[in-house]
């Protein structure tokens, strides 16, 4: 099932690009993002699962894939179904990475499932290795196996939570870490909309190597309700050289979807003095001379 395009609000540009992407792509909406994903190993090119099984009915299936992005989870930029008192909106998982490198300058941004529910059906910590994701699971898996608990409906329930948050885990080695409480005097709390207008600059080169994928990313950040967030800064100097990078770590929270991400930034800007730009610009003269 293609996603409408016509469901979309952003600029009229991507409209376009949605068309034109749903007509050459012809992708499934369950489909996986396939992009460049840093964070993750190899084996685990794909977002944690959204959902345990297809949904029933097909039109629910609507908006689970954008073409451009290969986003799973309900696109951020369509316009939002209406939703039921006592319902929650679906609940988005954007996997999605852009890089900018030029020099020794380097800036990236990432936006990833964390997946808090499934760290806290296991009883781990975001910063647990795969072995010990792996032992915990089994630990678990044994002690609410239903054979163990007389069949017993919670028993059935907290083993299907295993299992689905191990299958969201199982590659995870540690790099959804987010040292929140190791941190205490870097820590930043504010919406989602708040964070853009103060750090958004930071990935400024970045976006503008991919501006679909940049307001897709931007629209997950500007959708949550909270963020916390840890930034740091660095500055050496080497001779006529200074290098100045920042880290920006947010978890960004929805309260209501329950839709949680991970927001990486790295930005590292190498600057050289007047002086030495000088000495390098009559060099090439006398080269060209």
């Amino acid at each position: 099932h293609q996603p409408s395009p016509i469901a979309c609000f952003a600029a009229p540009s991507l409209v376009s690009a949605c068309r034109e992407g749903a007509e050459m792509l012809s992708l499934c909406c369950r489909r996986r993002p396939t992009g460049e994903q840093p964070l993750l190993t190899p084996s685990a090119k794909a977002a944690p699962r959204a959902a345990a099984a297809e949904p029933a009915n097909p039109v629910a299936a609507e908006g689970r894939m954008c073409p451009i992005t290969g986003l799973a989870g309900i696109c951020p930029m369509a316009n939002k179904a209406p939703v039921k008192d006592g319902e929650k909106p679906p609940e988005l998982k954007v996997l999605m990475f852009l890089l900018w490198e030029e020099g020794g300058s380097k800036v990236s941004v990432g936006v990833y499932p964390h997946s808090s529910p499934h760290w806290e059906a296991l009883e781990l910590p975001d910063t647990s290795t795969k072995e010990e994701i792996r032992a915990q699971y089994r630990k678990l898996s044994v002690k609410y196996h239903p054979d163990k608990n007389n069949q017993s409906e919670a028993a059935k329930e907290r083993f299907q939570q295993i299992q689905q948050a191990y299958e969201a885990l199982k590659d995870t080695d540690g790099q959804l870490a987010f040292p929140w409480d190791r941190h205490p005097d870097r820590q930043k709390i504010m919406p989602g909309s708040d964070l853009i207008k103060t750090l958004g600059f930071l990935g400024a080169e970045a976006a503008q190597t991919d501006p679909i994928k940049a307001q897709f990313m931007q629209q997950v950040v500007k959708e949550a309700t909270e963020c916390k967030v840890l930034l740091f800064e660095r500055e050496a100097a080497d001779g006529e050289k200074t290098t100045k990078e920042t880290w920006a770590d947010a978890l960004c929270t929805d309260e209501r979807s329950g839709a949680n991400h991970l927001v990486k930034v790295y930005r590292r800007i190498v600057s050289f003095s007047d002086e030495a730009l000088q000495e390098a610009a009559a060099g090439m003269e006398e080269i060209d001379d």
